[in-house]
């Protein structure tokens, strides 16, 4: 009985061990770049995007979780995506990193090996706001495997299918795209505005400082010389006061000689 119950630990310790082992390899954190849409140049939306992303099997298809990360500067999660591979994100939250802002999003895909396409939309309050078109490229030495070969034919075949038909409106949507939404010269130029606004605040900042600055100086100049000029008055109303004192005293006593001569020399 007990070499069984020995056998049954061991059993249920190594099926374990393999689950354990099954859904670390299902899950891995992969690189990625972001690019222009349908384009191998680097779009300038690549910084707010936070690599690696978080990829795991899930349903024989991939799950993939991505971060697009925005500086308090421009305004509370400013950037928000409107679909990506052709579907709206999923598990969004929202959340703060220190004084940053984190928008966190999934998506499924059968196939990674291959541009994945992402719709944003960017609104900074008063400065910004338009849809841009971008495209993401994984690495394919990270991706976990699928689970079985019928889910990976089964991914194939969905991509074939999603890959073909989507093609001339891929195209489409790239001219209407290019068309109505501005391009990477644009967000460059959000970039270069905020960066401008941040060193004109500080300018402005800098500016009242020392204006503050000089303004605390005169003052403290103005209360000395008002203390000097208290000084000055005090001492002169002690001098007149002892002048006029003095003043008195001859006053009085030089009267006094002169009426007693007078007498005398009536007598």
């Amino acid at each position: 009985m007990k070499k069984v119950l020995k056998y049954i630990l061991t059993l249920a310790v190594m099926a374990t061990g393999l689950a354990l082992f099954s859904k670390q390899t299902m899950a891995a954190d992969v690189n990625y770049h972001t690019y222009k849409y349908h384009t191998k140049e680097t779009s300038m939306a690549t910084t707010y995007y936070v690599t690696p992303a978080q990829v795991e099997v899930s349903g024989g298809e991939y799950l993939v979780t991505m971060t697009i990360r925005t500086k308090k500067s421009l305004s509370p999660w400013p950037v928000k995506v409107i679909s990506i591979d052709g579907q709206s994100p999923m598990n969004v939250t929202k959340t703060r990193h220190g004084s940053d802002y984190d928008y966190r999003y999934a998506f499924r895909s059968s196939n990674l090996n291959r541009m994945i396409s992402s719709q944003i939309k960017i609104d900074v309050p008063n400065i910004y706001k338009a849809t841009h078109m971008v495209s993401f490229k994984f690495d394919q030495t990270a991706l976990p495997k699928l689970t079985t070969s019928a889910n990976s034919s089964k991914s194939q075949t969905k991509t074939a299918k999603k890959v073909v038909t989507p093609v001339k409106q891929s195209s489409t949507k790239k001219q209407t795209s290019q068309a109505a939404s501005p391009n990477d010269k644009q967000l460059e130029a959000i970039m270069a505005q905020a960066k401008k606004q941040s060193k004109d605040v500080k300018k402005r900042q800098m500016v009242l400082a020392e204006a503050q600055a000089k303004q605390n100086l005169k003052n403290r100049q103005a209360n000395e010389k008002n203390q000097k000029m208290f000084y000055y008055l005090i001492l002169g109303g002690i001098l007149n006061l002892i002048i006029l004192i003095v003043a008195a005293v001859f006053f009085v006593f030089g009267i006094k000689p002169a009426g007693s001569r007078g007498k005398h020399e009536e007598a």
